[in-house]
């Protein structure tokens, strides 16, 4: 079998849940070894890292750039032929790493592969089962009705061959939230294969600490991402990229603070506009409600 599967744990104050996170990967057994890098933590991370670290495991302490960095320093130390990266509060599922081992070996064809997650709150009690489904770099792309649909990759779900990182790698320095999100598409338009396993592959911790509770500037983040790739041309419809090009320029206008043209106005100046369903549900609406352009929020989509 291929292996040990080989992963990057990118810390930073981490040790309330890191105990967890390292006993979820040491149950995984010899299928799993380890490279954490912390950004010179301010609390007991690399102490407890130190103490659960096998023969094969590493920790590095040092000041880093954020998350990105530090996982641009470990893949490119940790070596490993099948690799990942966990957050320092999430937990591999039980027997994760054997089956994703034994599925590089049995498809060598496949780059990249996905499963399924377990929410977990604060106190590691299940709250939920989430199973994304995304096998193109279209569906990646289209944010409004996949991603946003609730079937987008969460981070620790996800492994691929180190082939892969060096083909669509490093890790962009330029995005806080969606860092992961702009890797995979990077996977995607470097060409990766990618696999869904019905199984859970990780337990995504939801608590009050994480960074990624801060939705407006992750959406933010995930438009500039698809913009900068549809500048590209990639391989994808030229109905979706209309489509998605149209839909960015929309929400562009619609957050923008005012002063700002009227919606009428606007989409006068900018009828692409229409091939967004957002724009269209909203002239629908307009219809309902005489003398009105605008719809609450709660019947908006895509913004």
């Amino acid at each position: 079998m291929t292996g040990p599967l080989v992963l990057a744990i990118p810390t930073f104050n981490c040790a309330r849940f890191l105990p967890q996170t390292l006993e979820s990967l040491a149950a995984q057994g010899e299928a799993v070894r380890w490279w954490l890098q912390d950004g010179a933590s301010k609390d007991d991370t690399a102490d407890i890292a130190r103490r659960f670290a096998r023969h094969g495991d590493t920790v590095v302490s040092e000041r880093d750039h954020g998350q990105s960095d530090a996982l641009n320093k470990a893949f490119a130390r940790m070596g490993g032929e099948i690799v990942g990266f966990i957050n320092g509060d999430d937990c591999l599922a039980p027997g994760a790493a054997a089956a994703v081992l034994e599925t590089f070996d049995r498809r060598p064809e496949i780059d990249l592969v996905y499963g399924e997650v377990e929410w977990i709150d604060a106190a590691g009690t299940q709250t939920g089962v989430h199973k994304g489904n995304i096998s193109s770099l279209e569906e990646l792309l289209d944010i409004y009705t996949v991603w946003f649909g609730a079937r987008q990759w969460v981070q620790p779900e996800v492994f691929f061959r180190r082939s892969l990182w060096e083909k669509a790698g490093p890790f962009s320095l330029d995005y806080d939230l969606a860092f992961d999100y702009a890797f995979w598409v990077q996977c995607m338009l470097a060409g990766a294969r990618v696999l869904r396993l019905s199984r859970p592959l990780a337990r995504f911790r939801l608590h009050e600490q994480q960074k990624s509770t801060n939705a407006a500037k992750a959406a933010e983040e995930l438009r500039e991402i698809v913009g900068k790739a549809l500048a590209l041309y990639p391989p994808i419809s030229r109905q979706a990229r209309a489509r998605l090009i149209a839909q960015i320029n929309y929400d562009l206008y619609h957050l923008a603070p005012p002063p700002k043209p009227a919606f009428a106005k606007a989409l006068l100046r900018n009828p692409s506009w229409l091939r967004s369903p957002a724009v269209r549900q909203r002239l629908l609406g307009s219809m309902r409600l005489p003398g009105s352009m605008r719809l609450p929020g709660s019947q908006r989509r895509g913004i």
